[in-house]
Formats: structure tokens, C-alpha cells, sequence
């Protein structure tokens, strides 16, 4: 069939200029939620004993040497490749079932954020440590690569998986007053490097800089901008209603 779309991808920044329009604020955090604009690094993670390579993107770039997983989208090309023989069967049982969830359903709050480790393991560009690569469906292939880095210590949904699934949480971002200790829970705010190699000691904004530049000028990443708008289809609205 031929399809046709609005090409409202185009114009996701401008559609980020409030200037001149008298918009409450709840509407404007309503278009903002919608274009979903989020800029970070998109980075290669390496496969162990593969020439394969998977893309991910990141906001957190400075939490990189806490990575402990990788994820994969259940549609991801990479995952009927690198997953085990033993593993292929629950891995398509999985996939079987995401396939018959919506993007909505996929992504609630209140669902448990859950996944099957593929067999494979990914190797973290920055500290050359393997970790295991999972399929889970809260990861879209529509958002960003299809592939996320997992930092349990320094972000929510990742500390409630590695906690499910028994991975090492590593703190790499340290609180005030941190004693050196397990944390509680995520922490996601703002502090020092730690456990980072080179960058210990850094505060995490300037850690951020510096890793993103790191790894530009070594060809693993670049800065990128990510936007979860769409283009609008409309091949199959009656032509009135677009």
C-alpha cells in the first residue's frame, strides 16, 4: 500500500518554541511530554567474542562504568542472532508475548519491569566489562536504538530489574556523605564520580562533558538528539478527519 505521513517530525523543535503563545503551562508540559526531546550520546556496546556491535543512547552518559546489563528490545535484529541455543525458547515465548501488548501497556508505571537473559554478553566500551545482555519489553525499537545500558545504582527502573534478577548494583555517582556503602534505593541526582577509572573524583556534570568527548574523539559515540514524536500516518484516517 502506499502510505502517507505528516511529516510533523520536521518541525519537533519549533513546536518546542512557546515564545508568543499564550499557552498555560499545563499545555505546554503536554506538548513537551509529547515530543519527548532529550538530548544525550549514542555510543557502541561491543559483543563478547562477536564482531557485532549494538547502539545504545544515553542521557547518563556519565554513569557508563556503573553499566551491569544491556537490553534489547524484543524486536531488535540482534536478538534472534546472539541469543544461545539453549535460551531460544523462552527468548521467543517472551517475544511472542510482548508482540501482543501495546506500546502503552508496555511502557505503564505499574507494570513489573521484567526480562530473559539471551545468552550473550555485551562488553562496556569505557571499562572493558562484560555484562549480560537481556530482552526486556519496556525497551522500544520506535525510542532512540531498540538498546539501552542498565545503571541500577542510578536509575529506578534499572534498580528494580537488577534487583528482580540478582545483578550487581556499583555506585558510580556518590551522594553527600556517602559512606561507601550499598545504596537503599537509585540515587539520580547530582555528585561526585566514583569507580569511574579516569574520572573519579569529577563532579558528574563536568564527568559528563568529558566522557561525551572522550568518546568522540576515540570514534565509540557522539552526542545525539532523540525525540519520541512520530510522523503522523494518515493512510488509513478517512481524509476528512486528517
Amino acid at each position: 500500500l502506499d502510505q502517507w505521513l505528516f511529516r510533523i517530525t520536521k518541525y519537533a523543535d519549533e513546536l518546542l518554541d512557546f515564545n508568543g503563545i499564550d499557552w498555560p503551562e499545563r499545555v505546554q508540559s503536554m506538548q513537551k511530554n509529547w515530543i519527548g526531546r532529550s538530548e544525550g550520546v549514542e555510543f557502541d556496546l561491543g559483543v563478547e567474542g562477536s564482531p557485532k556491535t549494538f547502539r545504545v543512547f544515553t542521557t547518563r552518559v556519565d554513569t557508563v562504568y556503573g553499566v551491569t546489563f544491556a537490553v534489547l528490545a524484543p524486536e531488535h535484529p540482534l536478538v534472534d542472532e546472539l541469543t544461545a541455543p539453549e535460551r531460544r525458547g523462552e527468548v521467543a515465548a517472551y517475544k511472542a508475548k510482548a508482540a501482543r501488548q501495546s506500546e502503552v501497556e508496555r511502557l505503564s508505571s505499574e507494570k513489573v519491569r521484567d526480562g530473559v537473559f539471551i545468552g550473550a554478553y555485551a562488553v562496556n566500551p569505557m571499562s572493558q566489562k562484560k555484562v549480560p545482555i537481556f530482552v526486556a519489553d519496556y525497551v522500544l525499537m520506535t525510542y532512540g536504538t531498540g538498546a539501552i545500558m542498565g545503571v541500577p545504582a542510578h536509575d529506578e527502573r534499572d534498580f528494580d530489574f537488577a534487583t528482580r534478577y540478582g545483578l550487581p548494583i556499583p555506585v558510580v555517582i556518590a551522594p553527600p556523605d556517602w559512606d561507601g556503602q550499598a545504596l537503599p534505593a537509585a540515587y539520580t541526582g547530582e555528585g561526585t564520580m566514583v569507580n569511574s577509572a579516569p574520572f573519579d573524583g569529577v563532579p558528574n556534570a563536568e564527568g559528563s562533558r568529558r566522557i561525551a568527548e572522550y568518546m568522540r574523539e576515540n570514534g565509540i559515540g557522539e552526542p545525539k538528539v532523540n525525540y519520541r514524536l512520530h510522523d503522523w500516518l494518515i493512510s488509513r484516517q478517512r481524509y476528512w478527519g486528517a
